[in-house]
C-alpha cells in the first residue's frame, strides 16, 4: 500500500475546478435542446402555428395592408429561408397564445439581422442590430390583435428570418428559461478564465515552456466563446457595437489558438503542417473581412467565406489524430482525443450552419469542455512532472552526502530486519488432503509491510490472513510484526473472522504511530465446504470457479486496523466447490507499472485469472508471478510491496 503524500495547494485547486466543470457539463447535458422540455412549452411554440410569408421589393409600412391572397404558407418548422437580394421578407402568424400569459413576450433563440415586429397594425419592436447572434425577449401587447407580422431585411447572404426556438412566454419565465438554458456555458466560462490565468502564471515560472503560454491563450479564447453566449450575450445587447465584433473575431481566433497549441505538441512533420495552416487561416480570415465590407464589416457573411478553411483544418486535424493513434504514441493520446472532440463538434455545427445537416443539438459547447479537460490534464501533468523532477533533484543533492555515510550501517540493519521478517511469514507452500496454498511476496525494499499467514486448527479447518501495512520499509515491517502477534493472540476466535479483526484491532489501536493495517481474512471450514470471510479496509479477494461466467470478487465493508477502537466488522459466508481457487492479494499488484507508466490494475488481474482458470494450481501461481514480473520489466517499475496467496479447494 502506497503512502499518501500531500499535494501542492495548486494541484488541489485544479482538481476542484475540473471536477466542478464535469458536474456543470453533466447538468448541462440534462437539457440539451428545447425538444426535451416539458409539453407546456410546446403549447406556446410558434412552430405549432400556421405561418405565412410574403416577399416584397419595397418596404411595406403597414404589413396589415398586404392582401390575404398573396400570403403563402411556410413549411413545418420554418421561420426563415434563403435570402433574396434587396428583398423584404414578411412572416405572419397568430398571436392568440398571448391571452394565456400575464406579461407576454416573444422569446427568440437567434435572429440574424435587422427586423421589425407588428402586432396588428402597431409596430411593437424594431431591431437595429446587424449580425446579431444572441437571443431576444420582446414584450408584446396584452390584448391580441389576431396576428403578428415580422419584417426582415437582411444583408446576410446565407439566410433570412429566425433560427432555433421561438416561443410565446411570460416575461419572467423567459428570463429564467434563458438563464437555465445557458447555465453551464455561463458558469463554465469563469472556470476557463481562472485556468487561463493559472497556466499563464506557469509560463512565467518556466519561460522556456511555451506550451503553458499557448494553452493559456487557448483557454482565454474558449472562455470568451463560452461567456459571449446566450444569457450573457442577451444581457450585453446594449454594448453590441463591441460584443458582436469581439465574438466573431474570437470565433475566428480560436482555431488559430488551437493550431498554436498543437504546434508545440505534435511531431515535427505535423508541426510544420500546422504552421502553414495557421498562416493560411489568418490570410483567409482577413481577406474575408475585406471582401465583406459594406457600410461596416458583415461578420456573418465573412464567417461563411472562411468556413471552408475551418473544415479543411478539421479534416487535417482528424487525419493527424488518426496517424498519431495508429502509431501508438501514448504521450499524445490525451491531446489527440481532445483534438478529435473539438474538431468533430465544430465540423458538426459548421455543417448545420451551411445547411448540410438538419438543425439538432449543437455539440460545440460540450466539445469545448471535453477538449479543455483533456488538454488541461496533459499540460498540468507536464507541469507536475517538471515540479517532481526538480524536487527529486534537489532532494537528491541535499541527501547525497548523508546517504553515503549511512549506507554501510543501513545495509547491515536491513539485512538483519529482512531475516527477522522472513521468520515471521508463514511458509510459501502448504497442503493437506483438503486444500493447497501457495504464497508469494515481493517487497519494494529489503523489508516491507505486506504480511500473510495461514494456520490449521485442530479440526482441520484453515484460517488465512492477508495484511498490508501502510507505507513500506522498516517502520511498516515493524507494524507487520505487531500484526503477526495480534493475529496469534486472536487464535481462540479463528472460526469467527469478525471477532479475529475485533481482537487484533483492540491490540493495535494506539500502538502503530499513525500507520494502519488493511487485511482480508478467510476461514475455510473443510467439513461444510464453506468460506467465512471478513475485511478491514482491504480490496477483498477473488474466487475462480470454472462453472461461473467470470471471476467473482468477494468483499465486505470494514475499517482498517489500528486506527479506531471498538469498530464492528461484518462477515459473510460463501459455499465452496471442489476445484475452486481463491486469490488473496495486496494492492501493490494494482499499483505495479510498466515502462509506459500504465498500472497493472484490477481488470488486468481478473482477466489473467480467468484466461488461465484451467491451469493446474502450481502453474497458475507461476503464471501470475511471471506476468507481474514481465509487466514491470523485472520489478523495475514496482511502486509498492506486493503479495498474494493462492488457495485451491481439492
Amino acid at each position: 500500500m502506497k503512502e499518501v503524500k500531500s499535494y501542492k495547494s495548486i494541484h488541489t485547486l485544479l482538481q476542484f475546478i475540473l471536477y466542478l466543470g464535469f458536474a456543470v457539463l453533466f447538468l448541462g447535458c440534462l437539457d440539451l435542446h428545447s425538444e426535451t422540455k416539458p409539453d407546456h412549452q410546446f403549447q406556446q411554440s410558434v412552430y405549432l402555428l400556421d405561418r405565412y410569408y410574403f416577399w416584397s421589393s419595397e418596404e411595406v409600412l403597414d404589413p396589415n395592408s398586404i392582401p390575404n391572397n398573396v400570403w403563402r404558407k411556410m413549411k413545418p418548422n420554418e421561420l426563415g429561408m434563403e435570402s433574396k437580394e434587396s428583398q423584404y421578407l414578411y412572416v405572419k402568424f397568430s398571436d392568440q397564445f398571448i391571452r394565456q400569459l400575464k406579461s407576454p413576450v416573444l422569446s427568440i433563440g437567434i435572429a440574424l439581422e435587422q427586423f421589425k415586429i407588428f402586432q396588428g397594425s402597431e409596430l411593437v419592436f424594431e431591431s437595429k442590430l446587424h449580425d446579431h447572434i444572441f437571443p431576444y425577449i420582446i414584450p408584446l401587447k396584452q390584448d391580441p390583435s389576431g396576428s403578428l407580422i415580422i419584417q426582415f431585411h437582411s444583408r446576410y447572404r446565407g439566410f433570412i428570418g429566425m433560427d432555433r426556438e421561438v416561443f410565446f412566454k411570460d416575461h419572467s419565465q423567459a428570463l429564467v428559461d434563458l438563464f437555465l438554458d445557458n447555465f453551464s456555458e455561463t458558469f463554465f466560462a469563469p472556470i476557463l478564465l481562472i485556468l487561463s490565468i493559472i497556466f499563464f502564471g506557469f509560463y512565467f515560472l518556466r519561460k522556456r515552456e511555451i506550451i503553458f503560454l499557448n494553452f493559456s491563450i487557448l483557454l482565454f479564447s474558449a472562455s470568451l466563446i463560452e461567456v459571449l453566449n446566450g444569457f450573457v450575450g442577451f444581457s450585453l445587447s446594449q454594448f453590441s457595437y463591441f460584443v458582436i465584433p469581439l465574438a466573431f473575431f474570437n470565433f475566428a481566433f480560436f482555431p488559430f489558438a488551437l493550431l498554436l497549441f498543437l504546434i508545440g505538441i505534435f511531431p515535427p512533420f505535423f508541426r510544420n503542417l500546422f504552421k502553414a495552416i495557421a498562416v493560411l487561416h489568418l490570410f483567409v480570415f482577413f481577406i474575408s473581412l475585406v471582401n465583406n465590407y459594406e457600410n461596416g464589416i458583415s461578420f456573418l457573411n465573412s464567417e461563411n467565406d472562411y468556413d471552408w478553411i475551418i473544415i479543411f483544418e478539421g479534416i487535417v486535424a482528424i487525419f493527424s489524430s488518426v496517424y498519431v493513434l495508429i502509431k501508438g504514441n501514448k504521450n499524445l493520446q490525451t491531446i489527440t482525443f481532445g483534438l478529435l472532440f473539438i474538431v468533430v463538434g465544430g465540423l458538426h455545427d459548421i455543417l448545420i450552419d451551411l445547411g448540410f445537416l438538419n438543425y439538432g443539438v449543437r455539440l460545440i459547447h460540450y466539445s469545448f469542455i471535453m477538449m479543455m479537460v483533456l488538454f488541461g490534464f496533459y499540460v498540468f501533468k507536464h507541469y507536475w512532472q517538471l515540479l517532481q523532477s526538480i524536487s527529486r533533484m534537489n532532494a537528491e543533492l541535499r541527501n547525497k552526502n548523508k546517504e553515503l555515510q549511512r549506507l554501510i550501517q543501513i545495509d547491515k540493519d536491513l539485512a538483519l530486519a529482512h531475516a527477522l521478517q522472513k521468520s515471521l511469514l508463514s511458509s510459501k507452500y502448504n497442503e493437506d488432503e483438503r486444500i493447497r496454498i501457495i504464497g508469494f511476496s515481493q517487497n519494494l525494499e529489503s523489508v516491507g509491510g505486506d504480511y500473510f499467514d495461514h494456520t490449521k486448527d485442530s479440526m482441520g479447518n484453515w484460517a488465512i490472513l492477508m495484511a498490508d501495512v501502510s507505507g513500506h520499509g522498516i517502520s511498516s515491517a515493524m507494524v507487520a510484526a505487531m500484526s503477526k502477534m495480534a493475529f496469534v493472540g486472536a487464535s481462540a476466535y479463528l472460526q469467527f473472522p469478525s471477532r479475529v479483526f475485533h481482537s487484533m484491532n483492540r491490540h493495535l489501536v494506539g500502538k502503530t504511530k499513525n500507520l494502519f493495517i488493511t487485511a482480508s481474512y478467510v476461514f475455510i471450514d473443510t467439513e461444510s465446504f464453506t468460506a467465512t470471510f471478513s475485511n478491514a479496509g482491504h480490496p477483498g479477494f477473488f474466487l475462480i470457479r470454472n462453472s461461473e461466467s467470470e471471476v467473482i470478487h468477494l468483499n465486505v465493508k470494514g475499517k482498517p486496523l489500528g486506527l479506531f477502537s471498538h469498530l464492528p466488522y461484518a462477515e459473510e459466508t460463501v459455499k465452496l466447490q471442489s476445484g475452486d481457487k481463491i486469490l488473496l492479494y495486496t494492492d501493490g499488484i494494482f499499483d505495479l507499472l510498466n515502462e509506459a507508466g500504465d498500472s497493472f490494475g484490477e481488470e488486468k488481474l481478473k482477466s489473467l485469472l480467468w484466461d488461465n482458470r484451467y491451469q493446474k494450481f502450481q502453474d497458475l501461481a507461476k503464471v501470475i508471478q511471471d506476468s507481474l514480473f514481465k509487466f514491470s520489466v523485472g520489478w523495475k517499475y514496482q511502486m509498492d510491496d506486493l503479495s498474494f496467496l493462492l488457495v485451491e479447494i481439492k
